[in-house]
């Protein structure tokens, strides 16, 4: 995908860019995606746009929707004993995704590590480009971090699961399938934290995905027998 090509120089430079302007000494909590403990009743959230390779032989008389860029929303929000709430939103017209899930994070020093849960419901639905579908369902997401914080900036590993506790498929108002109960994939990424202004973050992250139903192009995949390889870019901004 060529916007995906494309966004990687953009967002190495916008990275360095940052780096030169930032003021900080010491990277402290408004990171986001590094598992800091957070303070009780602290709240912080992230504006990300998430860009991704798709199979090309799936994809290729897929609509131009399909290629559209996954839009994210989160938020993180202190609770005690090192407990956060963690909730997401995610589109990209054709398909929704909101996750609500428990986050444990401990800290020694400047290495964190943290372990938690998401429990998401997915709606899509496409009736154009002679397609006339829907899928509605609800996802897990086991998921451990680990972050490293150094003076200028935060790096962060995350590896997660996706598993499919019930899935049903639509083509013209008829069910045509149903997955329950089954791991669809697993997933690997990086992130790179670093201040912009003030109290500002912005992020930098590289994921790669080993799935059978990767949801926001779920219109091109008839089955989910075959684990695909799918990579992301994701560039975000810490509110």
């Amino acid at each position: 995908m060529k916007i995906f090509i494309k966004s990687i120089p953009v967002a190495i430079i916008f990275l360095t860019f940052s780096h030169l302007s930032a003021q900080y000494d010491v990277v402290g909590t408004n990171s986001f995606s590094y598992p800091d403990e957070l303070e009780f009743n602290y709240l912080k959230s992230q504006f990300s746009i998430t860009l991704a390779k798709l199979p090309e032989d799936v994809i290729e008389e897929a609509s131009s929707y399909i290629y559209a860029p996954l839009l994210n929303f989160e938020v993180l929000y202190g609770l005690p004993f090192g407990i956060s709430a963690h909730s997401a939103f995610s589109t990209n017209w054709v398909a929704f995704h909101f996750s609500l899930g428990p986050k444990w994070s401990y800290r020694y020093k400047r290495v964190s590590v943290a372990v938690g849960y998401d429990v998401a419901y997915v709606y899509g639905r496409l009736y154009k480009f002679g397609f006339n579908s829907e899928i509605k369902g609800w996802l897990n997401y086991p998921n451990i971090t680990l972050g490293l914080a150094f003076n200028k900036f935060t790096l962060s590993f995350k590896a997660d699961a996706t598993f499919i506790t019930n899935l049903d498929q639509f083509n013209d108002d008829i069910k045509i399938g149903t997955d329950k109960n089954k791991i669809s994939g697993f997933s690997f990424g990086v992130t790179i934290e670093q201040p912009l202004w003030k109290s500002n973050f912005v992020s930098l992250s590289f994921k790669g995905n080993f799935t059978k139903l990767y949801y926001p192009s779920w219109a091109v995949f008839p089955t989910w027998e075959r684990y695909n390889f799918i990579p992301e870019v994701v560039i975000g901004l810490v509110l």
